[in-house]
C-alpha cells in the first residue's frame, strides 16, 4: 500500500469538511485575535479543554489552500495569542513546499499529513533542525504524481476517533521544539543525562505500510504523552528524547525506569520493544528497571521469555479517546524506592 496525496478538489474538500468537524467535536467556539509573522486577524478558534490546544480551520481561496492552525495558548484566558504550528494542505494539485498535505492509501482511507517544514522566523527553527527533534514514529513514505518519493510525518486519519490527541501531540511537539530552539535549553531532568544508546538508521524506510500500521503509528505519540501525564499527575518526573519513549531519572540523575511503548503486539514490535530496551537499559552505569508498554497481555511463551529478561509489562487499552493504564499502579508500588 502507497501513499498518495489527494489531488483534486473534490477530495480534499471531503477530507476538511472530515478534519473539521472531527477537531471541533466537544470544542468550546470563541472568537480571538490570531497573529502569525507579518500578519493579525481576528477568527473563530476552537478550544479543547481536555487537551488543551485552540483550533483555527479556514479556506483561503486566494492561496488556494486550506488553513489549518493551532496554538496551545489558554483561549478561554487570552483574547490574542500567536500560532504555534500550521498545516495547510492545497486546494488541488500538491505543492511540496508547503507542510500540508492529505493523503491517501488508495482504500478510502484519508490522513492529514506534515512534511515536517516549520517556519518562525527565528534562528534555528526550520525543517531539519525539527525532523531532527521531533520524538514521534509516524513516518511514512509519500509517492507524488511526479514520481518522486518523500517521508511525511502522517499525523492521523482526518475521520479517525483518536485524532484530537494525534493532533495535540503533533501541536505539542512543535512547541516544545521552537522553546528549545529559542532558549537553547532542553528540560531539567536532561541536562546531566547523557544520551543511551542511540541505533542509526540505515537504509531506506519501506516503500509502503499497512493501514493497521499507519494508524498505530499515528497513535504512538499520544499514547506517550498520556502515559507522562499520568505518572507527572502521581508525582512522579519524567523525561523522554529521540531514542527514548519515556524514563524516570533519579535525585542523582540517572535512569531508573525505562519505557518502551508498542501499538500492536505483532512479532517484529515485541521484538523491536525487547532490543530497545536491552540495548538502553544495558547504556546505563546502573540497568534500570525495564518496562514493556503494551496492548494488551502478550501470550504466555512470550511473557515468560520478557520474565527471564528482566522485562516488565504495563498494559494499557483505549477508552474512548484516551488510552487507560491496567497495571499502573501495581508497577509503581516501589517506585519510590526505585528513584531514591
Amino acid at each position: 500500500m502507497s501513499l498518495k496525496p489527494l489531488t483534486t478538489r473534490v477530495e480534499t474538500k471531503k477530507a476538511f469538511r472530515s478534519i473539521s468537524q472531527n477537531l471541533t467535536r466537544d470544542c468550546i467556539q470563541l472568537v480571538r485575535f490570531v497573529g502569525w509573522k507579518g500578519g493579525r486577524g481576528k477568527y473563530r478558534v476552537y478550544w479543547n479543554p481536555r487537551l488543551r490546544f485552540w483550533t483555527l480551520l479556514r479556506l483561503l481561496k486566494r492561496q488556494q489552500r486550506y488553513w489549518c492552525c493551532f496554538g496551545t495558548k489558554d483561549a478561554t484566558k487570552f483574547r490574542g495569542f500567536s500560532i504555534t504550528g500550521q498545516i495547510n494542505p492545497p486546494v488541488s494539485g500538491f505543492d511540496r513546499r508547503v507542510g500540508g498535505a492529505f493523503v491517501s492509501d488508495g482504500q478510502g482511507r484519508v490522513y492529514i499529513a506534515h512534511s515536517g517544514k516549520i517556519g518562525g522566523g527565528r534562528s534555528g527553527i526550520g525543517k531539519s533542525a525539527f525532523v531532527a527533534a521531533y520524538r514521534g514514529k509516524n513516518w511514512q513514505r509519500v509517492i507524488w504524481p511526479d514520481k518522486k518519493e518523500t517521508e511525511i510525518i502522517v499525523i492521523g486519519r482526518v475521520d479517525g476517533a483518536h485524532l484530537q490527541d494525534q493532533i495535540a501531540h503533533f501541536v505539542g511537539e512543535i512547541d516544545r521544539f521552537k522553546r528549545t530552539a529559542v532558549t537553547g535549553k532542553s528540560s531539567p531532568q536532561k541536562r546531566n543525562q547523557k544520551s543511551a544508546f542511540n541505533p542509526e538508521f540505515s537504509g531506506r524506510r519501506k516503500s509502503y505500510s499497512t493501514h493497521a500500521e499507519i494508524e498505530s503509528q499515528c497513535d504512538h505519540g499520544p499514547l506517550i504523552s498520556a502515559l507522562a501525564e499520568e505518572l507527572q499527575r502521581r508525582g512522579i518526573a519524567v523525561a523522554n528524547d529521540v531514542p527514548r519513549d519515556l524514563f524516570v531519572l533519579s535525585s542523582k540523575g540517572r535512569v531508573r525506569l525505562l519505557f518502551e511503548a508498542k501499538t500492536d503486539l505483532s512479532t517484529s514490535s515485541v521484538y523491536g520493544a525487547v532490543g530497545q530496551l536491552m540495548l538502553h537499559g544495558a547504556a546505563e552505569p546502573k540497568e534500570p528497571r525495564r518496562i514493556f508498554v503494551a496492548p494488551g497481555t502478550p501470550k504466555a511463551a512470550t511473557l515468560r521469555a520478557l520474565k527471564k529478561l528482566g522485562i516488565e509489562i504495563l498494559t494499557y487499552r483505549w477508552d474512548g479517546d484516551s488510552p487507560a493504564f491496567m497495571n499502573l499502579g501495581q508497577l509503581l508500588g516501589k517506585m519510590k524506592a526505585e528513584i531514591l
